[in-house]
């Protein structure tokens, strides 16, 4: 989703939810976006600790082509904690059918996120609104020389 690709060609996407026989090898090269380098199995780990995960990969494939996670109060608030499309499988409409089925899934009264500015059109395009929010994050030490 970051980035100007031209759209490709469009393939037939499997969405499952849950992480029933995902492995590791699975999620590689996903989180490339990240502006640190997470430790091995960061998102495994995350998507394991997450209320829902949806992910998309091309039928009969295990290798994930896009997932996104979310936690949620199951009531008032949901949070979409990461979405993310391989770039080769960007403009295609994965990002969008993501989306939607989380917020079909989560099913409460405001789902919320945050994201780079390049993707306010696209989350705006999916009627999200800008909001207010407020922000820590906690960085790995830096590595010794």
């Amino acid at each position: 989703m970051h980035g100007a690709l031209t759209a490709g060609p469009r393939r037939a996407m499997h969405y499952t939810e849950g992480l029933d026989g995902l492995q590791a090898a699975d999620l590689e090269g996903l989180l490339a976006h990240w502006d640190f380098t997470p430790p091995a199995g960061t998102l495994l780990r995350m998507l394991k600790g997450s209320a829902v995960v949806i992910l998309a990969r091309e039928p009969g494939l295990s290798r994930v082509c896009g997932y996104v996670a979310a936690l949620s109060d199951q009531v008032a608030c949901g949070y979409i904690s990461a979405l993310e499309v391989r770039p080769e499988y960007r403009q295609q409409g994965i990002g969008t059918a993501l989306l939607a089925r989380v917020t079909g899934r989560l099913g409460v009264y405001g789902t919320y996120l945050s994201c780079a500015p390049a993707l306010i059109p696209f989350y705006e395009a999916a009627g999200f609104k800008p909001v207010t929010g407020m922000g820590r994050r906690r960085l790995p030490a830096p590595s010794a020389p």
